[in-house]
């Protein structure tokens, strides 16, 4: 009986280590940078689809958000220098490591040119003002991406903090004075989701990617390609779902797969282990006859 509790405390002890792996993998908190205004927009739970805008279409004709270079930096007034998101965050404690996955490329796609960016974490009020900053990190787009948004990872320190009432979780973005460039910012398209998430572990940034960029005229008349805009030929549009990064599920694929292994052995050894049953043995009698002969049982 001790045995066979042991075993089954085995199994629900492997089975639970078995779930862990997955479980430390979803323990994030993803805000996607939200399409709704400029210079100040939400960070929302759910992101976007569809096409990817021209959010200032009185900045510029290149799809995405335009800023220009600014002297001022988190003090940045002007709405053409600098772009705030934020979400309600009242009794909120958020802590653990936050990362901001940003998409960017120097303005007009200019190849010869590299841009910089400061991203801040920010406890602010409901406009966006009367700010703390919790972490800020520094970026760069280098030359030579050409037609290509860019993704950068962008890590701070880990965070513990918890929000008073009536405060905001916020992402700013100012381009600094320094930079060759301005800035074109991607966010809110299924290909360029840009995004802030808080990790229960220190993450592991991928390698750099890039993507396509739309392709535009000397004229600055915008032609998007078949496969990124079929909705302009008639044809139905897909929504493009978010991908987890490839390193979180690895390792819980790699240590799931020893723990079921485990698990096996452990099962079939249950299985086939001898049982404790009772031996009998018939010993029939030769000189009775055969008729009456009697199966004897002995124990």
């Amino acid at each position: 009986m001790r045995g066979g509790t042991a075993a089954r405390g085995a199994i629900i002890a492997l089975t639970l280590l078995l779930f862990a792996p997955i479980a430390r993998a979803s323990e994030q908190e993803t805000f996607y940078l939200g399409t709704d205004g400029f210079p100040h927009a939400s960070l929302v739970a759910n992101p976007l689809g569809g096409e990817l805008p021209n959010f200032d279409r009185g900045r510029d004709v290149e799809p995405g958000l335009f800023l220009e270079r600014s002297a001022a930096g988190l003090a940045e007034t002007e709405d053409t220098k600098y772009q705030h998101w934020q979400v309600e965050a009242s009794g909120r404690h958020l802590a653990g490591y936050p990362a901001v996955v940003l998409w960017s490329a120097p303005a007009r796609f200019d190849a010869a040119k590299s841009a910089a960016f400061s991203v801040y974490l920010l406890d602010c009020n409901r406009a966006g003002a009367d700010c703390t900053t919790l972490g800020t990190a520094e970026g760069r787009v280098p030359r030579g991406a050409g037609d290509t948004w860019v993704e950068s990872w962008l890590t701070f320190e880990s965070l513990d903090h918890r929000f008073a009432d009536g405060r905001y979780l916020g992402v700013r973005v100012v381009v600094p004075g320094s930079s060759e460039s301005d800035l074109m910012l991607a966010y809110g398209f299924p290909q360029q989701r840009s995004r802030l998430t808080v990790f229960s572990q220190p993450p592991v940034v991928p390698e750099p990617a890039v993507a396509e960029a739309p392709v535009t005229s000397s004229t600055g008349v915008l032609k998007e390609k078949l496969h990124r805009n079929p909705s302009m030929f008639g044809l139905p549009t897909q929504e493009v779902e978010e991908v987890e990064p490839p390193w979180a599920w690895a390792t819980t694929l790699v240590v799931s797969t020893v723990l079921l292994v485990g698990l096996g052995a452990l099962l079939l050894t249950q299985l086939t282990k001898p049982g404790k049953h009772e031996a009998r043995s018939v010993i029939v009698l030769p000189d009775a006859p055969s008729e009456d002969r009697t199966p004897v049982s002995v124990r």
